[in-house]
């Protein structure tokens, strides 16, 4: 059987993310700790485990995306969600799904790989700095402000290279769990899904960046007013990105609700 996908208006992306914010004043601690989870996975095994973290969590993350979609279902059709579900594509229950979400997990892993490989060609090796001196703030001022630039532009590369990546995966766990497809049928589907829907996905995106830069500079601004100490803005910066996520999050289903669920007499291509 064929899957359809429809081509939505752009405005719809603004709808996705209104959808996530209602799902997130709906179930706000359920929706935090789904994506405060998140968090703590990407920074457990991406930052704390030496070498092959980040690698491992590339390796995962399509899985966890599988959960995080089906979490989101669930949670717009009012049942409970727990961060239990962001792991609901590893279970016994989804066995069959494993080894396409490994193989989606692999490529996802190859394009990061790629995309700090031509960030190094790019930019060069990453300037040196001496952490001792650092610890004890006496750390050369030019070397410093090489370093943040660097930092900076680097990061800047990375997150624009990895648009393409990140549109190719969109759908591609949902469709791998939900419609049974193989890995590589599940990633041509998901790159036709949105590259179709691409000037909706340019208004998500730019909600979503006035949403996360609204929450961030707000907290600042409010923190900077109060006298609060820096510690304690670092933790909330977190907890706002715990926030982002969690609604970010919610947003998902809606996405996928609208492109692949959507009237059939108004489809317009089968994959």
């Amino acid at each position: 059987m064929g899957t359809h996908v429809h081509t939505c208006r752009p405005s719809t992306g603004w709808d996705w993310l209104i959808e996530g914010l209602r799902l997130f004043r709906r179930k706000p601690g359920e929706m935090f700790l789904l994506g405060n989870t998140y968090l703590f996975v990407l920074l457990f095994v991406g930052m704390l485990v030496p070498w092959l973290g980040g690698p491992l969590m590339t390796l995962i993350t399509p899985g966890l995306g599988a959960g995080i979609m089906i979490a989101s279902k669930m949670g717009a059709n009012g049942m409970r969600v727990t961060p239990v579900q962001m792991f609901a594509g590893f279970t016994e229950n989804r066995k069959k799904n494993l080894n396409p979400l490994l193989c989606l997990g692999a490529v996802f892993t190859v394009c990061f790989a790629l995309i700090k490989l031509l960030a190094y060609l790019a930019l060069g090796p990453q300037p040196m700095a001496d952490l001792a001196q650092i610890e004890n703030g006496g750390a050369n001022t030019a070397q410093m402000a090489e370093l943040a630039t660097y930092m900076v532009t680097y990061s800047a590369f990375v997150s624009v290279a990895s648009i393409p990546v990140i549109l190719l995966f969109w759908y591609a766990p949902a469709l791998v769990v939900w419609h049974g497809m193989s890995a590589w049928k599940a990633l041509f589907a998901s790159w036709v899904a949105t590259w179709r829907n691409k000037a909706t996905f340019v208004i998500f995106g730019m909600g979503w960046v006035l949403l996360t830069l609204g929450l961030g500079v707000g907290m600042a601004i409010l923190f900077n007013l109060l006298g609060a100490p820096l510690m304690l803005l670092m933790v909330m910066n977190i907890l706002t990105s715990a926030i982002v996520m969690g609604i970010t999050f919610g947003a998902l289903y809606p996405s996928y609700r609208s492109v692949f669920e959507h009237d059939p007499h108004h489809l317009d291509i089968t994959i």
